[in-house]
């Protein structure tokens, strides 16, 4: 999983935010309360660019 992958997010990920379940990875951000951590931003079909944990790429299939 890297940065500029369209992934395909769990349902209930999906269902969580009330988005399309897939996404693209536009960034790798550090977290500010565990530097050593990072999360994923995403562009999602809306428009909108959240902020999921690095646990999607165990849940998330990448689709291209």
């Amino acid at each position: 999983m890297k940065v500029g992958d369209l992934v395909r997010l769990q349902q209930s990920t999906a269902n969580c935010w009330g988005i399309n379940r897939e996404v693209v990875l536009v960034e790798k951000v550090p977290t500010p309360d565990h530097p050593w951590d990072y999360a994923w931003n995403a562009l999602v079909s809306d428009g909108r660019v959240i902020e999921f944990g690095r646990q999607i790429e165990h849940s998330s299939e990448v689709v291209q």
